[in-house]
């Protein structure tokens, strides 16, 4: 029994290799490989004297895988024009790669900042003309402050008569000053000034000031020059009537001499 299944299967397996070889020696075109539709199943068009074993020799596939996965009976029985399934493609999942190592950020290093020397001198302004003279002398006791615009810095401090009030670290930046004479001055300049500070500038700003009693004077001396013309108009009425006066005694004493 084994035997002749053997012989059987043999006879099979010639008549599928002549077939195929008729096949394509008849047609003269060479042999296609399905191509996977959209869903990845690979079809194969059963065409005239197709059998299961010569289809299985052409596309390199099992014979039991073909019975499967068509459903065929022992004999393999074949309709021409149909199509069988010879398999599926899967879309390989990609293997993930190695995870990329994250790059530190380098930190921006931050800018630095320069520092200069700011000096003040507040100055008794005699003349009242706003610049230092020759002979005018420092004022003690102005208090002086400097304010950065965003407040981050402040530096306050106290004249010192002749000498500068300086202050020789003040970091870059844009900076406000503003000086407060002694109660018993008054300013003759103004007292608030706008200076920008870059590293390595050395700024000196003069404030002036004057005693209150100098320009009590002035305005005394200012206002008794305006009325001085209406004292000189009186002065001149009574001279004038004095001169008046003598005439008339005169003339009355040489008529009572005739």
């Amino acid at each position: 029994m084994e035997n002749k299944m053997t012989k059987k299967m043999l006879i099979l397996l010639l008549a599928g290799v002549f077939a195929v070889i008729f096949a394509g020696s008849v047609s003269g075109q060479a042999i296609l490989t399905p191509t996977p539709d959209l869903d990845g199943n690979i079809f194969y068009i059963i065409k005239n004297n197709d059998s299961c074993m010569s289809i299985s020799l052409t596309m390199g596939i099992d014979l039991q895988t073909l019975r499967e996965l068509n459903n065929l009976d022992e004999q393999c029985t074949l309709i021409p024009g149909t199509r069988l399934l010879l398999g599926r493609y899967e879309t390989p999942t990609p293997t993930p790669g190695p995870s990329p190592t994250p790059t530190p950020i380098t930190p921006t290093p931050t800018p630095y900042n320069g520092y200069g020397q700011v000096c003040v001198y507040l100055f008794n302004d005699e003349n009242g003309d706003g610049i230092v003279g020759e002979f005018e002398s420092g004022v003690t006791g102005g208090a002086v402050s400097i304010t950065k615009r965003n407040g981050s810095d402040n530096f306050t401090g106290l004249t010192a008569g002749n000498d500068l009030l300086c202050f020789p670290e003040v970091p870059e930046g844009d900076y406000n000053i503003s000086v407060a004479p002694p109660t018993d001055y008054n300013p003759t300049t103004n007292m608030n000034y706008a200076l920008t500070v870059k590293a390595g500038d050395n700024s000196q700003i003069n404030f002036g000031t004057q005693k209150s009693s100098v320009l009590e004077v002035e305005e005394v001396q200012v206002d008794t020059g305006s009325k001085s013309p209406i004292m000189a108009m009186i002065g001149g009425g009574l001279i004038l009537a004095g001169v008046v006066i003598f005439i008339i005694f005169g003339v009355i004493k040489r008529n009572e001499q005739l």
